[in-house]
């Protein structure tokens, strides 16, 4: 018997073995491609949310406990609050 044949007897005769693997990598497949997707989008969509919220700030400054004088402002740039 030659090993072609013998690999055509083996999956003949374990079909619904082979079936099941075939179909439970494909299941696994489509779950970790949808996944994938759903991630990229939700990832997007958040990007998308917090550049909406930020809107044209391109620096800030943190002071902690203490304030920042108001002259600050003007002296930083015309755009600056």
């Amino acid at each position: 018997m030659t090993l072609p044949r013998l690999v055509w007897n083996g999956i003949r005769y374990h079909w619904r073995a082979h079936l099941g693997a075939c179909l439970g990598a494909a299941l696994c497949a489509l779950v970790l491609t949808g996944a994938l997707l759903v991630g990229d989008s939700l990832r997007g969509t958040l990007q998308q949310q917090a550049a909406a919220r930020v809107g044209r700030v391109e620096a800030a400054l943190v002071g902690g406990e203490h304030f920042f004088r108001s002259a600050l402002a003007l002296e930083l740039s015309n755009d600056a609050a």
